[in-house]
């Protein structure tokens, strides 16, 4: 039927595996594994790809590796290359301002502040990108935000975090099976 790309924000590097900022990219992980997907291969050494086939559709699994303020640069190129536009694009990254184990969904919006989100709309030149906003906050005020985003999860926050990741799989069926205003009206 036709390509869609689930893309995964996140910084690479072991330092920051299991840091609130790569929610994108646990995320990525967790379909990968629930979908048995084909390992993750190398695309001009700035994204990793993985890809898979669920009812009918290409679904390709995308982490940029060029660092979350440059998200866009390489999903733009990965996507020019292999004919997607920013239509058959779903962007999955942690959220701030949503209390942890939240999900929203949303068609389209601003960055919102997220530099990540930010690079990918200044590339692709439109605000109208598909999003799962995976809730990372509250943050505490005593807290910078960029030692917050780059901290792990507390074992109370990642039974949360744990609830919200489990509905990933059922998020990508709902918005297969029916459209993204299904999962909206489903999981918000």
């Amino acid at each position: 039927m036709g390509k869609i790309c689930f893309v995964g924000l996140g910084n690479p590097g072991e330092k920051y595996k299991n840091t609130r900022h790569n929610v994108g990219f646990i995320c990525l992980d967790y379909i990968h594994n629930h979908f048995n997907f084909s390992d993750f291969k190398s695309f001009k050494s700035d994204m990793n790809y993985s890809r898979g086939n669920i009812l009918e559709n290409t679904i390709y699994l995308l982490k940029p590796m060029s660092y979350m303020n440059n998200s866009g640069i390489p999903l733009k190129r990965f996507c020019d290359y292999n004919g997607i536009t920013f239509k058959d694009i779903i962007v999955i990254y942690d959220d701030i301002d949503t209390e942890i184990g939240s999900i929203r969904i949303r068609k389209k919006g601003s960055d919102g502040g997220h530099n990540g989100m930010g690079s990918i709309i200044e590339s692709f030149k439109t605000q109208d990108i598909k999003r799962i906003r995976i809730g990372i906050g509250p943050k505490k005020d005593d807290i910078e935000l960029s030692n917050y985003v780059l901290s792990n999860f507390s074992k109370q926050e990642l039974v949360k975090f744990d609830n919200a990741l489990e509905k990933i799989p059922d998020i990508v069926m709902s918005i297969l099976k029916k459209g993204i205003d299904d999962a909206i009206s489903r999981f918000n």
